[in-house]
């Protein structure tokens, strides 16, 4: 008899964009600061990552690697993780039917075990939106050789692999066994089998007793997947009738899948391009998994894969929004930009470039890798390989991440950004962070979310690189407002560079915003590659970055702050709070719907230098090319004696809190404090301690407090 059950989602999956729903909890301070991320920075870093449903009728582990294209084995089961979004078949396939929300036969994991008398089988899919949509072919070579069996794939695949032996084919009306020496195919159903379609955890479990399918030994699997005919039990043809009707070969290693291959062609830089050339040919003989009944009778505990240079890892987002992802996500460059999340599914995919100096006993430097438009998160992989990632994470030793940012051209606002901070929050929880040495770049659109992420959380980086991609972004897809550039104040803390060519549209950009770090006298960076256009600096600038930020250390007690923001920005319900600046923190905007708040502040007990701003112009041979530079630096004339004077100037400051000891003036006797505001402001002194509120009117104040 068929059994097959069905857990209602709990909450609708909807398609396209559906509300946000947070199903994450921020930590509290009481609850710890994650390490490896700043406590400066917003709610959204330290939301806790929520657990996946535990899937009906599976009697093993939830452990599966986090990192895609690895296994393990884990008490009675083999454990598999696939790349996310991969399902194009052989780079060209889209989907028919509207309920696959262009994700209809992605394999998220894949778990193979053994319990009591029965063998298990499982699929979890990246989106489930229709259970009769998907359909799943596991290929068994049960002697391990190669040479008997089959070649040929049943169910109309259109693929062949040599020593097939048998086949369960899988759907949501039933399992069917194709024996290859006997020469049958039959419903296990009827012999005992059960199917089980979970769709809160969208899976697909499948349970065999031993009578019906016999596992000893070693053996070779293979698993391909694509969209269901009518009947459950064969694949249907995608759009265009390609020979091969599998969108998705399972059990591709790291190394297959360790570059893009994908030339031009957006929809394989998903790490499926050698999967796209075999479904190009019909032949997944390359794609397998080693399957060792004795090692699963055993109970084998394997540890979580870890490897050193580039991987592809998944976290589950606080928020879901719906399943799959936007067509325009894979389709060809040049689609309208948008600052709406395009990828919309629960887990969320990031790539990793850990150095091989890596030592979990010496916390690593952390840089953030922001990809530009028409991207994802390998986009900084190919030619980019050799001269970025050698000098800016191997030979610096820094882990770098690059997240997807929810799409290919989401700006890395709203939800975009909301990506970025949880990464790091996982990153932090799978590898030793220094805290204190994070780096935020990016490229074209990547370095307008740099620019973003920089001035409006200048206590949380060490650096910032703005490479070819001078500009801002805001929240309602609002581009290089007049005022945007003024926002470069907020940076004076922190190493900056940017850079453009002679030849390139983000030139002008970048001079403008060149020009505003000079007007406000802030210390910059910049280099102009002659006769470099946008697209070379996939390659061009970054040794010249890596070099500026090498060093670079997080300030935490600068002697002044300037921190300018747009209230209108911020969004509590992701978690993205711009609340703080240095020692100064717990900011309110009195009129949140203001174009600007801002925050200056002196502590005369830090400000003992007398500085200039002076702008050197110079030129040199960088990356290949001659390179006019600029560069703001403050050069020292002079010394002035501590006092005990606190200066701020607040524009739309409902209440700040100062910390009085990060500032130097925790244990001054007393604190004289020249105070200008345009409205009531609370401003909250603490030190030592103690905490004291100071409620003042619009208005010049000079406060002596003892």
């Amino acid at each position: 008899m068929t059994i097959i059950t069905r857990r209602a989602l709990a909450v609708a999956a909807g398609a396209g964009m559906a509300a946000t729903l947070a199903i994450g909890v921020p930590a509290s301070a009481e609850e710890g600061t994650p390490e490896g991320i700043p406590s400066a920075a917003p709610p959204a870093a330290f939301f806790e990552e929520p657990d996946l449903p535990a899937a009906d009728h599976w009697p093993f582990s939830e452990d599966f690697p986090r990192t895609s294209g690895t296994s393990r084995y884990d008490d009675g089961a083999l454990l598999w993780t696939d790349w996310l979004y991969d399902d194009t078949g052989d780079g060209s396939f889209d989907y028919r039917a509207e309920s696959a929300e262009s994700n209809g036969a992605d394999v998220f994991r894949a778990g193979v075990g053994v319990h009591r008398d029965r063998s298990f089988w499982r699929v979890d899919w990246n989106t489930l939106v229709d259970p009769d949509l998907p359909l799943a072919v596991w290929g068994l070579d049960t002697d391990d050789d190669p040479t008997t069996g089959t070649a040929t794939w049943p169910a109309e695949a259109g693929v062949s692999s040599p020593g097939m032996d048998a086949f369960l084919t899988v759907s949501s009306r039933g399992v069917r066994l194709e024996d290859v020496a006997a020469g049958t195919s039959s419903d296990l159903t009827a012999r005992g089998a059960e199917v089980v379609v979970d769709e809160e955890s969208r899976s697909f479990i499948v349970s065999i007793p031993r009578s019906a399918l016999r596992v000893n030994g070693e053996w070779t699997v293979r698993l391909a997947t694509g969209t269901a005919d009518e009947s459950g039990e064969a694949f249907a043809s995608p759009p265009g009738d390609p020979d091969a009707r599998v969108y998705n070969a399972a059990f591709r290693t790291n190394d297959q899948e360790n570059a893009n291959r994908a030339g031009s062609q957006k929809a394989t830089t998903w790490n499926n391009g050698a999967q796209s050339e075999a479904l190009s040919n019909g032949d997944i003989a390359p794609f397998s998994l080693h399957l060792d009944w004795r090692r699963l009778a055993r109970g084998e505990v394997e540890p979580e894969p870890d490897p050193a240079g580039f991987s592809v890892r998944w976290y589950v987002s606080s928020v879901e929004l719906g399943q799959g992802l936007h067509p325009d996500a894979r389709a060809p460059q040049g689609q309208a930009p948008t600052t709406d999340p395009r990828v919309y599914g629960r887990v969320q995919p990031y790539t990793v470039y850990v150095p091989e100096s890596y030592d979990p006993a010496v916390p690593a430097p952390l840089t953030l890798l922001l990809h530009g438009g028409g991207g994802n998160h390998n986009s900084f992989r190919g030619d980019q390989e050799s001269t970025l990632h050698t000098s800016v994470c191997e030979e610096r030793g820094s882990i770098c991440v690059a997240p997807l940012g929810r799409g290919d051209a989401t700006w890395f606002v709203n939800e975009a950004e909301l990506d970025v901070w949880e990464v790091w929050n996982r990153v932090a929880g799978t590898y030793a962070i220094d805290p204190d040495r994070t780096t935020v770049a990016g490229w074209s659109m990547g370095g307008v979310g740099a620019t973003r992420l920089a001035v409006n959380h200048p206590d949380v980086f060490a650096g910032v690189g703005i490479v070819s991609g001078a500009g801002y972004m805001n929240a309602v897809a609002g581009r290089d407002g007049a005022e945007d550039p003024l926002r470069v104040e907020n940076l004076g803390a922190m190493r900056v560079f940017m850079d453009a060519g002679t030849a390139d549209i983000a030139e002008q950009n970048t001079r403008d915003w060149g020009a505003a770090f000079e007007s406000a006298g802030v210390p910059y960076r910049a280099h102009y590659y002659a006769d470099a256009t946008h697209g070379h600096f996939g390659v061009v600038g970054w040794p010249e970055f890596a070099d500026r930020v090498d060093d670079a250390v997080r300030e935490t007690s600068p002697p002044s702050i300037a921190y300018r923001w747009d209230p209108r920005e911020e969004r509590e319900d992701l978690g993205i709070t711009m609340d703080s600046a240095y020692w100064i923190d717990q900011i309110e905007s009195r009129d949140a719907d203001a174009t600007w708040s801002r925050v200056t502040a002196r502590s005369g007990a830090l400000d003992t230098v007398v500085a200039e701003p002076v702008v050197h112009e110079t030129s040199g041979e960088y990356s290949g090319r001659h390179t006019e530079i600029r560069e703001l630096v403050h050069e020292q004339v002079g010394m002035r004696e501590p006092s005990n004077e606190l200066e701020l100037d607040l524009t739309n400051i409902a209440a700040a809190a100062v910390d009085l000891d990060a500032a130097g003036l925790g244990e001054a006797e007393q604190v004289v404090l020249d105070i200008v505001t345009d409205g009531p402001t609370d401003i909250v002194l603490r030190g030592s301690g103690a905490e004291r509120v100071l409620p003042v009117d619009a208005g010049s104040h000079r406060i002596v407090v003892e």
